[in-house]
């Protein structure tokens, strides 16, 4: 081997040689605390007017694990900085605890020793940080405590997803926080675990649950998850505290009517009577919906009480367009239905699994040739007494929700097993528990339906009498028969009531034209062609608003001075109800939205309340549509510009003869009509 080539690796060996005994001997060095912060001291476990905890931080001179050891009064116990992981800076937040006797450490002092270990496993034992005293607390404060819940009673809307209300509440010291909403234990809405450090917080909900759906009425309990922290071991249980309510009032729970009507356009049957004998004629009945957009659908035929009889187009979803059905006339157990009126009624779920009826009872189908179900005669019926409860109605003793002060008629003289045969809505047969009820004196025997009286025409009250049936027979409006009877529009009509009905003055002939009903046609659209108001077509016809037109119908025409209203001397108040918009009760009463709107001091945007009160101001001579301009922007749809200024889509597209299945696009102009 050459001497030069020996001399290389002689050097390179020694040089290893040196490097692992310098190595080694650093290795041997123990791990020092370079600096070491105490936050508190004294200290009292889950203290009050003194820290329930303290803090420690300590910093090494390379990366340890270890412990903090408290020794005095006999006691010691460990405050774990890491068991696992080596770190050069440790923190802990730690309240006097005896983890070995599961007690809090006795009043006293205490002094703190470092035990900590580096990754050679050399030792820097006992290493004094100082000392801590421990106090005894009395009145020791709750980990959670509830601040403020603002407000405390919310009304969610179907398209309001913002929060409604905030919970504020204190951390007293460190703590894993879960906050959940739940109601009979049921836990409906649930915030994610977090890990807070004391001090203020809040939680904002707004009145859904977890799959996005609004809540039932009714008080929510707001539920508070905590683990504590402060802990050498930390607790994996979580302490569970109810410390606060939430109201529920008004909210939309389900899919409301303007949102129903814009998804669901229509509902028709092909013919009007079923005769389900088996004799090959009528004994079937077929019908079609026609949708507006993707949606899933079940379809049901309804009594008038909105029980279901069958179901006759399954749970499904449909595009839009019309869509088809058959009716066999018999109920979901295969039993003929009774005679009587039945109803499309469709239900509409969204992908969250929020749903909506609508129901159309515009058009019914008439069962006849069946088993019929008529009242006791002589007529006896009953009133409700208590606050809602629940009638069992046919088919299959489904729920029906009564009210105070509802009168039905009796289908046999006495209870039976503690229960009333009733009819409910005049063909539906049911029972109600004879508790919830009282027994109605008895109406005289064939009353006069009407009798003259000065200028009042006196009306007795039949089974299936309402306000608006009244109204059309005797021409005139139901605000007439309201003012004149001094009613409330709420309350049930019962039969033998007696109503002062206004004797009609004879109005001077008047030129009419006739409109014959195309395709497409809607009583708003027409009433703008012809520059005449909704109400007066429907008054002239005899039409009522929520039926649907047919192509070929004729419908007259008023001539513009006769749908001129008469102008009130004062304001009117109009009581919302459902369905309601801003829009449609400016229409309703001729006036316009942002009359309405400044005489209410409401917003355009605000939502309307079932049974909140309007002020209707005094209504000038009708003038011709006023309209805004709106410019399409980048997101727009024709379902939120619709929203936006509280029309419908089906307005918005007739009044700029547009298809709703087109899409719209940016820049694009659109008038929106305001009155």
């Amino acid at each position: 081997m050459p001497k030069k080539l020996f001399v290389n690796i002689l050097a390179v060996i020694l040089m290893v040689f040196v490097f692992e005994s310098h190595v080694h001997a650093s290795d041997s060095d123990p791990p020092e605390v370079i600096n070491k912060q105490i936050s508190s001291s004294p200290i009292a476990y889950k203290g009050n007017s003194v820290p329930g905890y303290l803090s420690i931080m300590l910093e090494t001179n390379e990366p340890t694990r270890g412990y903090v050891m408290a020794v005095g009064n006999g006691r010691q116990t460990k405050i774990n900085l890491s068991t696992t992981d080596f770190k050069t800076t440790h923190v802990v937040h730690w309240s006097p605890w005896d983890d070995e006797k599961k007690e809090p450490l006795p009043p006293g002092t205490y002094q703190l020793k470092s035990y900590l270990t580096d990754s050679s496993y050399n030792s820097a034992q006992g290493f004094p940080l100082g000392q801590i005293t421990v106090v005894s607390e009395t009145n020791p404060k709750s980990l959670v405590t509830l601040k403020q819940i603002a407000p405390s009673s919310i009304s969610p809307r179907y398209s309001v997803n913002e929060a409604l209300t905030e919970v504020q509440y204190e951390l007293s010291r460190h703590a894993d926080v879960q906050i959940a909403v739940q109601k009979d234990g049921a836990v409906l809405y649930q915030t994610s675990r977090v890990k807070l450090e004391p001090g203020q917080h809040s939680f904002k909900w707004n009145g859904r649950d977890q799959k996005g759906n609004i809540v039932r009425d009714g008080d929510y309990e707001i539920v508070f998850k905590t683990i504590e922290l402060n802990f050498n071991y930390p607790a994996t249980t979580q302490t569970i505290e109810k410390l606060g309510l939430i109201k529920v009032a008004n909210g939309e729970n389900q899919i409301p009517q303007w949102r129903l009507k814009e998804i669901v356009q229509s509902a028709s049957f092909n013919s009007q009577e079923i005769t389900p004998n088996n004799d090959g004629v009528n004994d079937t009945v077929s019908g079609q919906i026609t949708v507006s957009e993707p949606v899933n659908v079940t379809v049901f035929m309804a009594t008038l009480a909105g029980s279901h009889m069958n179901r006759v187009l399954s749970i499904q979803d449909l595009k839009p367009g019309s869509h088809s059905f058959t009716w066999n006339g018999t109920d979901m157990m295969g039993g003929k239905a009774i005679n009587g009126q039945y109803f499309i009624k469709v239900m509409v779920t969204e992908s969250n699994g929020a749903t909506g009826y609508i129901t159309f009872n515009g058009q019914p189908v008439t069962v006849k040739e069946s088993t019929s179900v008529v009242a006791a005669e002589p007529v006896k019926q009953v009133r409700v007494t208590s606050n809602n409860p629940t009638v069992q109605v046919y088919p299959m003793s489904q729920g029906y929700q009564a009210t105070k002060g509802e009168v039905f008629p009796l289908i046999s003289d006495s209870p039976e097993n503690g229960y009333y045969q009733i009819l409910v809505k005049d063909q539906v047969p049911g029972q109600i528990p004879s508790s919830d009820v009282e027994l109605v004196e008895a109406s005289p025997a064939s009353p006069p339906l009407t009798e003259p009286v000065g200028n009042v025409t006196i009306h007795t009250v039949i089974s299936g009498d309402t306000l608006w049936k009244i109204a059309q027979k005797y021409e005139v409006t139901i605000v007439d028969i309201v003012q004149l009877n001094s009613l409330d529009v709420d309350q049930h009509l019962f039969v033998g009531q007696k109503l002062k009905i206004p004797t009609k003055t004879v109005d001077q002939p008047v030129s009419t034209t006739i409109h014959t009903v195309q395709s497409g046609d809607t009583l708003w659209k027409i009433a703008q062609k012809y520059g005449v108001t909704v109400d007066a077509i429907v008054k002239i016809n005899h039409l009522n608003e929520t039926n649907y037109l047919w192509v070929g119908q004729k419908l007259t025409i008023p001539s513009t001075q006769q749908s001129v209203p008469n102008v009130p001397t004062e304001n009117r108040v109009h009581t919302v109800v459902s369905g309601d918009t801003l829009w449609k009760i400016a229409q309703k009463y001729q006036v316009t939205m942002d009359a309405l709107v400044k005489i209410n001091n409401l917003t355009e945007s605000q939502y309307l309340m079932i049974g909140q009160k309007l002020t209707i101001p005094t209504t000038q001579q009708p003038t011709s549509p006023q309209m805004i301009v709106h410019a399409v922007v980048l997101g727009d749809t024709l379902w939120k510009i619709a929203q936006k200024y509280q029309i419908t889509v089906q307005q918005l597209a007739e009044f700029n003869q547009i298809d709703v299945n087109q899409p719209i696009m940016v820049g694009q102009t659109l008038n929106i009509p305001t009155v």
